[in-house]
């Protein structure tokens, strides 16, 4: 009875993630690849435990500063910045999994370790203490990243790469779709919301232990010899002088810029300003989760076919979209407009990030990629950790300057969604006629292989 209830559940679940795809199934190195995915789901699950949402109910505990917490959704990006030394670094390290083994425990028990900073420091002052972790332990994260994605792209063919990592993400999604409902639920009907955080925060150092697990599991390729050893300079030089990278640096940190001038503020606008409870948030959430499970297939195969130039275009049409709702969002609209705003993050989110993904590491050279991946995020990070403060000085300025009008019930923060908006369709129509072209091209390439 047993044994067919475990065939008939191993039937559904690659029926529904794999949809029975026979390269994902039967190439060589599934254990693996199942191991990838096992910790994937392990590792959401901890960063839903201790995530932005929950962090920002642990900074207004201290009364933290409105900047200091319009940080919080993107501080593990502006820790990136660190991560320009990733490629000299990671030239001395002789085991990834032993790297990140250790470096998981360290920064996760740290990240843990902030929600029990308001128990000891129950003032203001304590929120930079909290914040300094939190940077500490993102920057770590940063660097185990870039060895993660090391590892994983030496075991995942490149033919299938796009596929997999949507079934993998698919997967974790389901630790989107019941975690935070779980603990919004006990957050929002506790007594005491900061020792419910405090517990939520505590549980995920337990979880932190099944995703290292997952990690001991998975074979370790040996490390290719470094042809050339990196010197400290070269950390800028190399991918600087690479046009093709630096093109794609310039597109994606133009939208980055554009996007975290506003969007760096969903967070405390949900939650201080529309008065949004943490239930309805996850609960919005979960639609998106849901519709992900449509999307992803979908989108794996797209991300595989088609040139992820004109894919990224298509990314940035789908934000303007995006911004236009959030900057209609007042609190009149407030419950129909974040539906909508989830809505078309279920498109999104999965879409950009899997042309990235596969964009990020078609024209990265294999031999310098840790320097390359380094170079890459903390560039990025900087530019994050700028974009907030444009948009605070803009926020603090319509605050003071503009009144509440018409569907502008809030307008210091609409009118930075819109700016963002404004700014990323300049953007769209800037690249308009290299996206026409590659369109035409991608036109002319279906039509060949449906003739074939």
């Amino acid at each position: 009875m047993i044994d067919k209830i475990k065939k008939n559940s191993k039937k559904i679940y690659i029926a529904l993630f794999y949809r029975n795809d026979t390269k994902l199934l039967t190439m060589p190195g599934k254990k693996d690849r199942d191991w990838f995915i096992i910790q994937a789901l392990v590792g959401t699950v901890f960063a839903l435990f201790t995530g932005a949402t929950y962090l920002t109910g642990l900074f207004n505990k201290v009364n933290a500063p409105e900047i200091l917490i319009a940080y919080l959704p993107i501080v593990g990006s502006i820790a990136g910045v660190i991560t320009i030394f990733a490629g000299y670094a990671m030239q001395r390290i002789k085991s990834r999994k032993r790297f990140i083994l250790i470096t998981n425990t360290i920064l996760k028990t740290l990240i843990v370790l902030i929600a029990w900073v308001p128990l000891i420091f129950p003032n203001q002052n304590a929120s930079y203490i909290m914040m300094a972790m939190a940077l500490i332990a993102y920057a770590l994260n940063n660097f185990m990243a870039i060895a993660i994605n090391s590892w994983f792209v030496d075991l995942i063919d490149a033919k299938i790469r796009g596929q997999y990592m949507s079934v993998r993400n698919m997967v974790a999604l389901v630790a989107n779709l019941v975690v935070p409902l779980i603990v919004s639920a006990f957050i929002d009907t506790s007594s005491d919301q900061y020792i419910a955080i405090l517990i939520v925060f505590t549980l995920g150092w337990f979880v932190m232990w099944a995703e290292s697990f997952s990690f001991y599991k998975i074979n370790e390729p040996p490390l290719k010899p470094v042809k050339n050893k990196i010197k400290l300079k070269d950390v800028f030089i190399v991918p600087i002088k690479d046009k093709e990278f630096m093109r794609f640096m310039i597109l994606v940190s133009s939208f980055y810029f554009i996007w975290y001038i506003a969007m760096s503020y969903g967070t405390l606008y949900q939650l201080n300003y529309l008065g949004l409870s943490y239930t309805f948030i996850s609960l919005a959430s979960v639609l998106n989760v849901i519709l992900q499970f449509v999307w992803y297939p979908i989108i794996g195969k797209v991300v595989d076919k088609y040139n992820t130039n004109l894919l990224l275009i298509i990314c940035f049409m789908f934000y303007f979209v995006d911004s236009l709702i959030w900057s209609l969002t007042n609190i009149s609209s407030r419950y129909i407009m974040i539906i909508l705003v989830n809505l078309i993050a279920s498109i999104t989110g999965p879409f950009f990030s899997l042309t990235l993904f596969k964009k990020k590491y078609d024209i990265i050279p294999e031999s310098d990629r840790s320097l390359y991946d380094g170079f890459y995020t903390a560039i990025i990070a900087g530019i994050i950790a700028v974009a907030p403060l444009i948009g605070n000085a803009l926020k603090d300025y319509i605050q003071i300057k503009v009144q509440p009008f018409g569907p502008f019930e809030v307008p210091q923060f609409q009118l930075i969604f819109l700016v963002t908006n404004v700014l990323l369709l300049i953007l769209i129509l800037f690249n308009l006629k290299k996206t026409i072209k590659l369109f035409k091209e991608a036109k002319n390439h279906n039509t060949e292989d449906t003739e074939t």
